[in-house]
């Protein structure tokens, strides 16, 4: 178990951690020239995270595998990512409350 210093050092390094990991951002932007190729990567960007989101849960177990896979589905048959991340968080839900789907 920490000792209350260690856990306030600890506390400090993350706090510090999040506060330069929020800052650079807009940092760098501040010195890169928006070219059409920077503004076609950060239009991705969001995409990407998302995808790399989706994909970490897909090898895991069937808690984690299931939801993300009938999302796709509604995805296909609706066309629609609010219903897809609707069916998504109500399947996640079902399987977490011990429902049998």
């Amino acid at each position: 178990m920490l000792s209350d210093t260690s856990f306030l050092i600890a506390l400090a390094l993350m706090t510090v951690a999040t506060l330069l990991t929020r800052m650079s951002g807009p940092v760098l932007m501040a010195h890169v020239r928006l070219t059409p190729r920077v503004e076609r990567f950060l239009e991705g960007l969001a995409v990407s995270v998302v995808a790399a989101l989706v994909a970490s849960n897909l090898v895991g177990t069937p808690a984690n595998t299931v939801p993300v896979l009938g999302a796709v589905l509604v995805m296909l048959l609706t066309r629609s990512a609010i219903w897809a991340m609707l069916a998504g968080m109500v399947i996640a839900a079902a399987l977490h409350a011990g429902f049998a789907i």
